[in-house]
Protein backbone atom coordinates (compact mmCIF):
# COMPACT_ATOMS: atom_id res chain seq x y z
CA UNK A 1 0.00 0.00 0.00
CA UNK A 2 1.26 3.24 -1.06
CA UNK A 3 -0.54 6.23 0.63
CA UNK A 4 0.32 9.06 -1.94
CA UNK A 5 -0.77 7.07 -4.27
CA UNK A 6 -3.94 5.97 -2.85
CA UNK A 7 -4.84 9.86 -2.02
CA UNK A 8 -3.87 10.65 -5.72
CA UNK A 9 -6.61 7.94 -7.21
CA UNK A 10 -9.19 10.38 -5.62
CA UNK A 11 -7.92 13.23 -7.91
CA UNK A 12 -9.46 12.69 -10.92
CA UNK A 13 -9.71 14.97 -13.64
CA UNK A 14 -12.63 15.93 -12.64
CA UNK A 15 -11.65 16.75 -8.92
CA UNK A 16 -9.06 18.68 -10.49
CA UNK A 17 -11.11 20.70 -12.19
CA UNK A 18 -13.51 21.27 -9.50
CA UNK A 19 -10.75 21.97 -7.05
CA UNK A 20 -8.83 24.42 -9.56
CA UNK A 21 -12.25 26.34 -10.02
CA UNK A 22 -12.96 26.71 -6.54
CA UNK A 23 -9.12 28.63 -6.14
CA UNK A 24 -9.13 30.06 -9.62
CA UNK A 25 -6.32 28.60 -11.38
CA UNK A 26 -6.22 26.52 -14.27
CA UNK A 27 -5.93 22.76 -14.58
CA UNK A 28 -2.23 22.67 -15.42
CA UNK A 29 -1.78 24.77 -12.12
CA UNK A 30 -3.70 22.79 -10.46
CA UNK A 31 -2.03 19.19 -11.53
CA UNK A 32 1.33 20.34 -10.36
CA UNK A 33 0.05 22.04 -7.30
CA UNK A 34 -1.49 19.29 -6.30
CA UNK A 35 1.50 16.85 -6.90
CA UNK A 36 3.58 18.76 -4.77
CA UNK A 37 1.27 20.10 -1.64
CA UNK A 38 0.06 16.25 -1.13
CA UNK A 39 3.14 14.41 0.11
CA UNK A 40 4.40 17.84 1.58
CA UNK A 41 0.93 17.72 3.63
CA UNK A 42 1.60 13.86 4.40
CA UNK A 43 5.15 14.72 5.19
CA UNK A 44 4.29 17.91 7.55
CA UNK A 45 1.41 15.14 8.95
CA UNK A 46 4.37 12.10 9.60
CA UNK A 47 6.63 14.84 11.34
CA UNK A 48 3.59 15.42 13.85
CA UNK A 49 3.03 11.71 13.95
CA UNK A 50 6.50 11.23 15.30
CA UNK A 51 5.69 12.61 18.65
CA UNK A 52 3.25 11.36 21.02
CA UNK A 53 1.04 14.91 21.10
CA UNK A 54 1.29 15.00 17.06
CA UNK A 55 -0.25 11.76 16.67
CA UNK A 56 -3.33 12.10 19.27
CA UNK A 57 -3.70 15.29 17.66
CA UNK A 58 -4.40 13.79 13.77
CA UNK A 59 -6.08 10.88 15.94
CA UNK A 60 -8.67 13.80 16.77
CA UNK A 61 -8.65 15.34 13.90
CA UNK A 62 -9.53 12.36 11.71
CA UNK A 63 -12.33 11.08 13.92
CA UNK A 64 -14.15 14.19 13.53
CA UNK A 65 -14.38 13.70 9.26
CA UNK A 66 -17.55 12.58 7.80
CA UNK A 67 -15.54 9.54 5.45
CA UNK A 68 -18.85 8.72 3.31
CA UNK A 69 -19.15 12.71 2.85
CA UNK A 70 -15.45 12.39 1.68
CA UNK A 71 -16.05 9.55 -0.35
CA UNK A 72 -17.71 11.44 -3.27
CA UNK A 73 -15.44 14.36 -3.83
CA UNK A 74 -16.76 15.10 -6.99
CA UNK A 75 -20.19 15.66 -6.08
CA UNK A 76 -19.08 17.30 -2.48
CA UNK A 77 -16.31 19.79 -4.52
CA UNK A 78 -19.19 20.81 -7.01
CA UNK A 79 -21.70 21.37 -4.58
CA UNK A 80 -22.55 24.18 -1.89
CA UNK A 81 -21.15 22.35 1.21
CA UNK A 82 -17.52 23.22 -1.26
CA UNK A 83 -17.32 26.36 1.33
CA UNK A 84 -17.65 24.30 4.54
CA UNK A 85 -15.14 21.66 3.11
CA UNK A 86 -12.55 24.86 2.74
CA UNK A 87 -13.68 26.04 6.17
CA UNK A 88 -13.11 22.31 7.54
CA UNK A 89 -9.67 22.11 6.57
CA UNK A 90 -8.65 26.02 7.40
CA UNK A 91 -9.88 24.64 10.74
CA UNK A 92 -7.52 21.44 10.89
CA UNK A 93 -4.25 23.26 9.08
CA UNK A 94 -4.65 26.05 11.91
CA UNK A 95 -4.99 23.74 15.23
CA UNK A 96 -2.31 20.76 13.49
CA UNK A 97 0.02 22.80 12.65
CA UNK A 98 0.22 24.77 15.82
CA UNK A 99 -0.16 28.71 14.58
CA UNK A 100 0.02 30.78 11.49
CA UNK A 101 3.61 30.64 11.31
CA UNK A 102 3.48 27.19 10.37
CA UNK A 103 0.91 27.09 7.91
CA UNK A 104 2.54 30.37 6.86
CA UNK A 105 5.69 28.42 5.84
CA UNK A 106 4.03 25.51 4.24
CA UNK A 107 1.82 27.88 2.36
CA UNK A 108 4.92 30.02 1.21
CA UNK A 109 7.36 26.90 0.85
CA UNK A 110 5.06 25.04 -2.03
CA UNK A 111 3.57 28.46 -3.45
CA UNK A 112 7.48 29.36 -4.52
CA UNK A 113 8.17 25.83 -5.72
CA UNK A 114 5.19 25.50 -8.11
CA UNK A 115 4.41 29.49 -9.29
CA UNK A 116 1.87 29.72 -7.46
CA UNK A 117 0.50 32.85 -5.57
CA UNK A 118 0.71 32.62 -1.96
CA UNK A 119 -3.35 33.40 -1.30
CA UNK A 120 -4.38 30.62 -4.25
CA UNK A 121 -1.83 28.14 -2.43
CA UNK A 122 -3.30 28.64 1.11
CA UNK A 123 -6.82 27.87 -0.38
CA UNK A 124 -5.75 25.14 -2.12
CA UNK A 125 -4.29 23.39 1.18
CA UNK A 126 -7.11 24.16 2.82
CA UNK A 127 -9.61 21.67 0.42
CA UNK A 128 -6.49 19.42 0.16
CA UNK A 129 -6.13 19.16 4.45
CA UNK A 130 -9.39 16.74 5.00
CA UNK A 131 -8.98 15.17 1.75
CA UNK A 132 -5.65 13.72 2.73
CA UNK A 133 -6.43 12.73 6.16
CA UNK A 134 -9.80 11.51 5.04
CA UNK A 135 -7.77 8.95 2.66
CA UNK A 136 -5.62 7.81 5.77
CA UNK A 137 -8.56 8.24 8.19
CA UNK A 138 -9.46 4.81 5.99
CA UNK A 139 -7.10 2.95 6.21
CA UNK A 140 -8.11 2.31 10.07
CA UNK A 141 -10.53 -0.61 9.86
CA UNK A 142 -11.97 0.82 13.55
CA UNK A 143 -11.25 4.01 15.20
CA UNK A 144 -8.17 5.24 14.65
CA UNK A 145 -5.97 5.34 17.47
CA UNK A 146 -2.53 7.42 18.32
CA UNK A 147 0.15 4.47 18.47
CA UNK A 148 -1.68 2.81 15.25
CA UNK A 149 -1.18 6.56 13.29
CA UNK A 150 2.27 6.96 13.99
CA UNK A 151 3.40 3.34 13.18
CA UNK A 152 1.11 4.63 9.56
CA UNK A 153 3.24 6.95 8.87
CA UNK A 154 6.51 5.50 10.13
CA UNK A 155 5.59 2.81 7.81
CA UNK A 156 4.51 4.94 4.44
CA UNK A 157 7.63 7.28 5.50
CA UNK A 158 9.63 6.36 2.54
CA UNK A 159 6.32 6.44 -0.27
CA UNK A 160 6.13 9.82 1.00
CA UNK A 161 9.74 11.29 0.47
CA UNK A 162 9.97 9.82 -2.78
CA UNK A 163 6.94 11.35 -4.03
CA UNK A 164 8.36 15.06 -3.14
CA UNK A 165 9.78 16.75 -6.43
CA UNK A 166 13.11 16.75 -6.77
CA UNK A 167 14.87 20.17 -5.40
CA UNK A 168 11.49 20.56 -3.13
CA UNK A 169 12.45 21.24 0.77
CA UNK A 170 10.30 21.23 3.47
CA UNK A 171 13.47 21.49 6.17
CA UNK A 172 12.50 24.70 7.58
CA UNK A 173 8.47 24.08 7.39
CA UNK A 174 9.57 21.06 9.74
CA UNK A 175 11.09 22.63 12.30
CA UNK A 176 8.27 25.11 13.24
CA UNK A 177 5.99 21.89 13.62
CA UNK A 178 8.51 20.38 16.01
CA UNK A 179 6.32 21.26 19.04
CA UNK A 180 3.05 21.81 17.74
CA UNK A 181 1.01 20.95 20.16
CA UNK A 182 2.76 23.61 22.39
CA UNK A 183 2.19 25.91 20.11
CA UNK A 184 -1.46 25.30 20.05
CA UNK A 185 -2.05 25.70 23.47
CA UNK A 186 -0.61 29.12 22.85
CA UNK A 187 -2.11 29.61 19.86
CA UNK A 188 -5.22 28.90 21.64
CA UNK A 189 -5.12 30.67 25.02
CA UNK A 190 -4.28 34.33 23.08
CA UNK A 191 -7.22 33.76 20.34
CA UNK A 192 -9.94 31.28 21.60
CA UNK A 193 -10.90 32.21 24.99
CA UNK A 194 -14.31 31.50 24.63
CA UNK A 195 -13.64 28.63 22.92
CA UNK A 196 -11.54 26.89 26.02
CA UNK A 197 -14.52 25.31 27.73
CA UNK A 198 -15.97 23.32 24.64
CA UNK A 199 -15.29 19.85 25.16
CA UNK A 200 -12.70 18.04 22.47
CA UNK A 201 -15.36 15.64 20.90
CA UNK A 202 -17.85 18.52 20.60
CA UNK A 203 -15.60 20.38 17.83
CA UNK A 204 -14.60 18.24 15.29
CA UNK A 205 -18.65 17.15 15.39
CA UNK A 206 -19.66 20.34 15.12
CA UNK A 207 -17.10 20.89 11.90
CA UNK A 208 -18.46 17.70 11.01
CA UNK A 209 -22.11 19.43 11.16
CA UNK A 210 -21.45 22.38 9.20
CA UNK A 211 -20.12 19.90 5.93
CA UNK A 212 -23.93 18.10 6.49
CA UNK A 213 -26.12 21.29 7.29
CA UNK A 214 -24.15 23.47 4.91
CA UNK A 215 -24.03 26.24 8.00
CA UNK A 216 -23.69 29.91 7.05
CA UNK A 217 -19.83 30.95 5.33
CA UNK A 218 -18.76 33.99 3.65
CA UNK A 219 -15.84 35.87 2.91
CA UNK A 220 -15.94 39.75 2.20
CA UNK A 221 -13.06 41.52 0.22
CA UNK A 222 -13.22 44.57 1.97
CA UNK A 223 -10.47 46.70 0.43
CA UNK A 224 -8.13 45.82 -2.53
CA UNK A 225 -5.11 48.81 -3.34
CA UNK A 226 -3.34 47.13 -6.28
CA UNK A 227 -0.58 49.91 -6.26
CA UNK A 228 3.06 49.29 -5.56
CA UNK A 229 2.17 48.05 -2.12
CA UNK A 230 -0.60 45.48 -3.14
CA UNK A 231 -2.63 45.93 -0.09
CA UNK A 232 -5.46 43.53 0.34
CA UNK A 233 -7.37 43.00 3.72
CA UNK A 234 -9.70 39.95 3.53
CA UNK A 235 -12.57 40.01 6.32
CA UNK A 236 -14.04 36.71 6.91
CA UNK A 237 -16.68 35.46 8.83
CA UNK A 238 -17.70 31.87 9.57
CA UNK A 239 -19.90 30.40 11.55
CA UNK A 240 -20.05 26.49 12.44
CA UNK A 241 -22.81 25.95 14.76
CA UNK A 242 -22.40 28.01 18.13
CA UNK A 243 -18.95 29.17 17.04
CA UNK A 244 -18.34 32.25 15.21
CA UNK A 245 -14.65 32.91 14.03
CA UNK A 246 -13.82 36.37 12.14
CA UNK A 247 -10.99 36.75 10.82
CA UNK A 248 -8.98 40.01 8.60
CA UNK A 249 -5.80 38.78 6.29
CA UNK A 250 -3.83 41.36 5.77
CA UNK A 251 -1.84 40.56 2.35
CA UNK A 252 0.87 43.16 1.57
CA UNK A 253 4.02 43.18 -0.19
CA UNK A 254 7.35 44.45 1.49
CA UNK A 255 9.93 44.65 -1.11
CA UNK A 256 9.69 41.76 -2.97
CA UNK A 257 8.17 39.79 -0.61
CA UNK A 258 4.55 38.96 0.14
CA UNK A 259 3.48 39.18 3.71
CA UNK A 260 0.18 37.52 4.91
CA UNK A 261 -0.67 38.80 8.31
CA UNK A 262 -3.79 36.78 10.18
CA UNK A 263 -5.76 38.22 13.09
CA UNK A 264 -8.70 35.31 14.12
CA UNK A 265 -11.40 36.23 16.96
CA UNK A 266 -14.30 33.59 18.19
CA UNK A 267 -17.12 33.88 19.89
CA UNK A 268 -19.57 31.05 21.53
CA UNK A 269 -23.03 31.31 21.58
CA UNK A 270 -24.12 31.20 25.24
CA UNK A 271 -26.65 29.03 24.36
CA UNK A 272 -24.49 26.00 23.74
CA UNK A 273 -23.17 25.90 27.44
CA UNK A 274 -25.86 23.54 28.52
CA UNK A 275 -24.77 21.19 25.74
CA UNK A 276 -21.01 21.55 26.78
CA UNK A 277 -22.17 20.38 30.15
CA UNK A 278 -24.77 17.64 28.68
CA UNK A 279 -21.56 16.23 26.46
CA UNK A 280 -19.20 16.06 29.72
CA UNK A 281 -21.89 13.88 31.63
CA UNK A 282 -22.35 11.55 29.02
CA UNK A 283 -18.45 11.25 28.59
CA UNK A 284 -18.11 10.46 32.43
CA UNK A 285 -21.05 7.83 31.77
CA UNK A 286 -19.15 6.31 29.22
CA UNK A 287 -16.33 5.72 31.28
CA UNK A 288 -17.68 5.31 34.01
CA UNK A 289 -19.65 1.77 31.85
CA UNK A 290 -16.69 0.67 30.37
CA UNK A 291 -14.45 0.95 33.56
CA UNK A 292 -16.63 -1.23 35.28
CA UNK A 293 -17.18 -3.65 32.72
CA UNK A 294 -13.56 -4.36 31.89
CA UNK A 295 -13.05 -5.82 35.02
CA UNK A 296 -15.06 -8.38 34.48
CA UNK A 297 -13.54 -11.65 33.72
CA UNK A 298 -16.41 -14.82 35.33
CA UNK A 299 -19.12 -14.67 37.44
CA UNK A 300 -17.72 -13.66 40.83
CA UNK A 301 -16.16 -10.23 38.96
CA UNK A 302 -19.51 -10.19 37.43
CA UNK A 303 -21.51 -9.65 40.91
CA UNK A 304 -18.76 -7.04 41.96
CA UNK A 305 -19.02 -4.92 39.08
CA UNK A 306 -23.13 -4.86 39.61
CA UNK A 307 -23.56 -1.80 42.48
CA UNK A 308 -20.94 0.38 40.10
CA UNK A 309 -23.22 -0.35 37.51
CA UNK A 310 -26.17 0.11 39.13
CA UNK A 311 -24.84 3.38 40.44
CA UNK A 312 -24.26 5.23 36.98
CA UNK A 313 -28.15 4.37 36.14
CA UNK A 314 -29.16 7.86 38.22
CA UNK A 315 -26.46 9.37 36.38
CA UNK A 316 -28.24 7.76 32.81
CA UNK A 317 -31.62 8.74 33.57
CA UNK A 318 -30.40 12.50 34.38
CA UNK A 319 -28.64 12.84 30.98
CA UNK A 320 -31.77 11.38 28.98
CA UNK A 321 -33.68 14.13 30.72
CA UNK A 322 -30.57 16.98 29.88
CA UNK A 323 -30.49 15.95 26.39
CA UNK A 324 -34.27 16.41 25.70
CA UNK A 325 -33.55 20.00 26.79
CA UNK A 326 -30.66 20.51 24.47
CA UNK A 327 -31.38 23.40 21.58
CA UNK A 328 -32.87 21.23 18.37
CA UNK A 329 -29.56 22.43 16.23
CA UNK A 330 -27.30 20.60 18.66
CA UNK A 331 -29.51 17.22 19.57
CA UNK A 332 -28.13 15.39 15.92
CA UNK A 333 -24.83 15.84 16.55
CA UNK A 334 -25.18 14.78 20.62
CA UNK A 335 -26.83 11.96 19.23
CA UNK A 336 -24.13 11.40 16.87
CA UNK A 337 -21.74 10.94 19.55
CA UNK A 338 -23.62 8.85 21.84
CA UNK A 339 -24.09 6.77 18.55
CA UNK A 340 -20.35 6.39 18.27
CA UNK A 341 -19.69 5.42 21.85
CA UNK A 342 -22.38 3.19 22.24
CA UNK A 343 -20.80 1.18 19.24
CA UNK A 344 -17.69 1.25 20.60
CA UNK A 345 -19.04 -0.49 23.98
CA UNK A 346 -21.68 -2.82 22.64
CA UNK A 347 -18.25 -4.67 21.25
CA UNK A 348 -17.06 -4.79 25.26
CA UNK A 349 -20.65 -5.58 26.33
CA UNK A 350 -20.76 -8.90 23.47
CA UNK A 351 -17.23 -9.69 25.03
CA UNK A 352 -18.87 -9.70 28.83
CA UNK A 353 -21.51 -11.20 28.49
CA UNK A 354 -20.27 -14.45 26.82
CA UNK A 355 -18.35 -15.16 29.56
CA UNK A 356 -20.14 -17.92 31.54
CA UNK A 357 -22.67 -17.17 34.56
CA UNK A 358 -22.59 -13.18 33.33
CA UNK A 359 -25.18 -12.40 31.54
CA UNK A 360 -27.35 -14.10 34.70
CA UNK A 361 -26.05 -11.55 36.74
CA UNK A 362 -25.80 -8.12 34.88
CA UNK A 363 -27.87 -9.11 31.80
CA UNK A 364 -31.19 -7.11 33.26
CA UNK A 365 -29.40 -3.66 34.25
CA UNK A 366 -26.85 -3.71 31.36
CA UNK A 367 -29.96 -4.14 28.44
CA UNK A 368 -31.82 -1.37 30.47
CA UNK A 369 -29.29 1.19 30.29
CA UNK A 370 -28.43 -0.16 26.47
CA UNK A 371 -31.71 0.60 26.13
CA UNK A 372 -31.76 4.18 26.82
CA UNK A 373 -28.52 4.78 25.53
CA UNK A 374 -29.89 3.80 21.92
CA UNK A 375 -33.02 6.09 22.35
CA UNK A 376 -30.92 8.84 22.75
CA UNK A 377 -28.75 8.41 19.44
CA UNK A 378 -31.62 8.41 17.46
Amino acid sequence: MNIVDLISSQLSTDVLGKLGGLVGVNETQTKSATATAVPALLEVFAKLASSKTGADQLTKAMGGLDLSALGNLAGLLGGGRASSLGGLGGDLLGSLLGGDRSLSSLVNAIASFVGLQPGLMKTLLTYLAPIVLGVVAKQFTGKPDAAGVSRLFSEQSANIRDSLPKGFSLGDVLSTVTDAGRQVEAHRGREEPAAAGLPGWLLPLLALAAIAAGWYLWDQNKKADQGDGTVAVIETERTIGPITEQTEEIIERQGNDVVDTVIKTLAIDPRFLEAIRVGKNATELFAGLTGALKGVTDEETAKSALPALKNLTPMLTSLEEEAGKLPAEEKPAFADFIGKNLGMLSTLIDTVMAIPGVRDVLGPTVTSMVESLTRLAK
